[in-house]
């Protein structure tokens, strides 16, 4: 269905303050509302939040410490400190931390047999172990971190080191084990999803669709351009098989005569992404799409263990209208880079070291009808309350879907990005949360205005800022808070 001539997309959605969603996001706002007794058993044979930092862990077994998707495991006894010295390491320096241990129901068996969101896996082997595994499936990690490879059922025994996945250590520093997937004797048909975005000057629309369409099993795209004459160009060049997975709608473009950037564009993009929201989610129920999930052009839906999006929200328990995916930041190999989604094999898991937003994404059930846009990265009921929500860091090897964030790449889309966003108030500035966000607007609004000559605005000295946040040259960010990106384009059709 491709509607590329259709007026933009119109609608009243709640305005949306950024630095207050991230608060109560991080903070647990979803997880802290009251859940149904039904909603209360599906989460039992997970994670459940058990002693804050320093408090005693109150029974005797596998206990998790961390915050966010960074944490480490181990077997504690009862009464041991939920603190780093019961753990020997800090996952997440400087950031009030929390347990979770393996609820009573699973602790017996959460040394051999774990439940997955709609698969199961069995322990198979520690580091260097021999893994025997009939389905062939294995995932090889630690904690929250985790890498998979398919061996093959002709392929049952493999040894249970990085070599064998990818030769990428997906949990640096600690020691890893083998799970292998359990044979299922039947699964529900995957979900019919649908993905929401607002468009401008997208780094690679043609792999981007491939890669949700081809690969994750996106059924449909809703997709706001506001870049009309580049986007014309990229959409001819795209096969007719995945222009019929599109809806475009176009925005408005600016005057000719007029400065061609959006006022405040900090804020006003957060508005027009609402509107869309709210249009593609009534689209999305006349299709019959089950579940509609907003990212951007510049995000991949991930799941470290190569299922479909659809086979993960097929599973979602039925009390549950909304789903929180945690996002994840992409790390740059270099300056140099160009195909940002390809180039890249590593992304940050430490919220603490982000340098754009870490509340995550959230799916909504489409057969909510009173789920509005609460901004871009949640739905409340149109009475302002919460919609039933999860958490989908509660799974037991952690989230089986992210959202890679591809944040200012390649470089000449930061330069883009950041002039565009120039044409902010100071107030407007000072008011966004992220140093990052800050420091690019005011160095391009310099560089590209009266101080373009300065030594900092030198094409060597704006690259040299842009590989501080966006590369490991970071100094925030530890090889402890990397894990590897395996995304196999190679068989993507693209």
């Amino acid at each position: 269905m491709v509607n590329f001539a259709g007026p933009a997309p119109r609608g009243g959605a709640a305005p949306f303050q950024t630095r207050t969603l991230v608060l109560l996001l991080c903070l647990g706002m979803a997880g802290a509302r009251r859940l149904k007794a039904s909603e209360a058993r599906a989460q039992d044979d997970a994670w459940q939040a058990c002693a804050t930092e320093g408090a005693p862990i109150p029974g005797a077994g596998r206990v998790r410490f961390g915050f966010g998707l960074v944490w480490v495991e181990a077997q504690l006894p009862a009464g041991a400190a939920c603190s780093v010295a019961s753990f020997g390491y800090d996952p997440t320096p400087n950031i009030l931390k929390t347990c979770k241990c393996a609820s009573n129901k699973t602790q017996d068996t959460s040394l051999s047999h774990r439940p997955d969101l709609g698969i199961s896996w069995s322990f198979c082997g520690r580091e260097w172990d021999k893994c025997f595994c009939p389905s062939g499936t294995i995932r090889f990690g630690s904690g929250s971190r985790w890498s998979s490879a398919k061996f093959g059922s002709s392929q049952p025994s493999v040894s249970c080191e990085v070599a064998n996945f990818h030769g990428e250590d997906p949990a640096v520093g600690f020691a890893k084990e083998c799970w292998c997937e359990d044979r299922q004797a039947s699964t529900p048909p995957p979900a019919r999803v649908a993905i929401v975005l607002l468009s401008r000057h997208p780094p690679n629309l043609h792999r981007w669709l491939s890669y949700h369409v081809n690969y994750m099993g996106v059924e449909h795209v809703f997709m706001l351009v506001e870049d009309t004459l580049t986007f014309s160009r990229m959409w001819q060049s795209l096969p007719a098989a995945l222009q019929s997975h599109v809806t475009v709608w176009q925005g408005s473009a600016p005057a000719p005569d007029r400065d061609q950037r959006p006022a405040d564009d900090y804020e006003s993009l957060q508005a027009r992404q609402l509107r869309t929201m709210a249009s593609a989610k009534v689209v999305a129920a006349d299709m019959g799409i089950s579940w509609l999930i907003h990212i951007d052009d510049d995000e991949l839906l991930y799941a470290p263990v190569q299922r479909s999006v659809g086979s993960i929200l097929a599973s979602m328990p039925s009390g549950f209208d909304q789903a929180f995916i945690p996002n994840v930041e992409a790390v740059y190999p270099s300056a140099e880079i160009k195909s940002c989604f390809s180039e890249t094999r590593q992304i940050n898991v430490n919220p603490a070291t982000f340098v754009s937003y870490a509340n995550g994404k959230a799916a909504v059930r489409v057969s909510n009808p009173d789920a509005i846009p609460a901004g871009p990265h949640m739905w409340k009921a149109s009475s302002n309350q919460d919609i039933p929500s999860i958490q989908m860091t509660q799974e037991p090897f952690g989230s089986p879907l992210m959202v890679v964030h591809f944040e200012s790449c390649p470089f000449a889309r930061w330069e883009d990005k950041y002039w565009e966003l120039g044409n902010t108030s100071p107030q407007k500035i000072r008011n966004i949360p992220f140093r990052f966000y800050k420091e690019s607007i005011r160095r391009m609004q310099r560089c590209r205005g009266k101080g373009q000559n300065a030594p900092d605005c030198s094409l060597a000295a704006l690259r040299r800022l842009w590989a501080h946040w966006k590369t490991s040259a970071n100094p925030a960010i530890r090889p402890v808070d990397l894990i590897p990106l395996h995304i196999p384009w190679e068989k993507i059709t693209v």
